[in-house]
């Protein structure tokens, strides 16, 4: 029955009678207005935060999910993107080490086995809040001391063009679905095992030079990313 409910609900939101932002009706009027008791309506809001539909606020009630449009066709930083829609982007290095790849991030970088990449983690937030943890791995041969430039809020992309000559001008970039695990969950403070945004981008230089591999996950209750396709030729 909590099933039906939820889909319901969810019909109203592909409708636009809900829509990002809005406060929906409270476990009890959802109850009285479904016919339905309190614990299938409570069962059904569980099931659309589970999916990233909406939120609970404490002491506010429950509202239709915000998300962020992210542009997957625009090789734009995070931060661009961020600020483009108001928001105000911070980073914070969360652990940067030296290290032997293994042999699959080797080849996508091209590099040889047992040459070494310099790995940043770092978390991506918005208006203080978090939204992805990225790694970006790098052949250490080409940014040798770069570690010592990369702090809180420093763009990598610009040390990188300033200080080595290296400018990411494309990307190959993959996206599936993946279940955030135990440690990512504390990072972007949501649940274990939450649906997330795994993304894997390959930056290549105007030489068409692999630069810098990052993989992220990105949460899909805040985020969603889009594309515009031209049909025409």
């Amino acid at each position: 029955m909590y099933k039906q409910l939820k889909n319901m609900i969810l019909e109203d939101i592909e409708k636009g009678k809900l829509k990002q932002g809005d406060k929906i009706l409270s476990e009890r009027m959802i109850a009285e207005k479904g016919n339905v008791s309190r614990m299938t309506a409570r069962n059904a809001l569980a099931m659309l935060e589970r999916e990233g539909l909406v939120e609970r606020r404490v002491g506010s009630g429950t509202f239709i999910t915000t998300k962020i449009d992210m542009n997957f066709i625009t090789f734009n930083s995070y931060s661009k993107e961020l600020m483009q829609k108001g928001l105000t982007p911070s980073t914070k290095v969360l652990n940067i080490k030296i290290n032997t790849p293994d042999l699959l991030i080797a080849e996508k970088l091209n590099i040889k086995a047992g040459d070494e990449v310099i790995i940043f983690e770092r978390l991506r937030c918005g208006d203080g809040i978090p939204i992805a943890v990225e790694e970006s791995y790098i052949p250490y041969h080409t940014c040798e001391g770069i570690e010592e430039y990369i702090k809180d809020d420093v763009s990598l992309y610009k040390v990188l063009e300033e200080r080595y000559r290296i400018k990411p001008i494309k990307a190959d970039q993959y996206m599936q679905v993946a279940l955030s695990d135990e440690r990512v969950s504390k990072i972007l403070a949501i649940k274990t095992g939450s649906a997330c945004i795994s993304l894997e981008s390959l930056a290549f230089n105007k030489d068409d030079h692999a630069v810098e591999l990052t993989r992220s996950t990105t949460r899909s209750d805040i985020v969603r990313y889009y594309s515009q396709l031209n049909l025409e030729p």
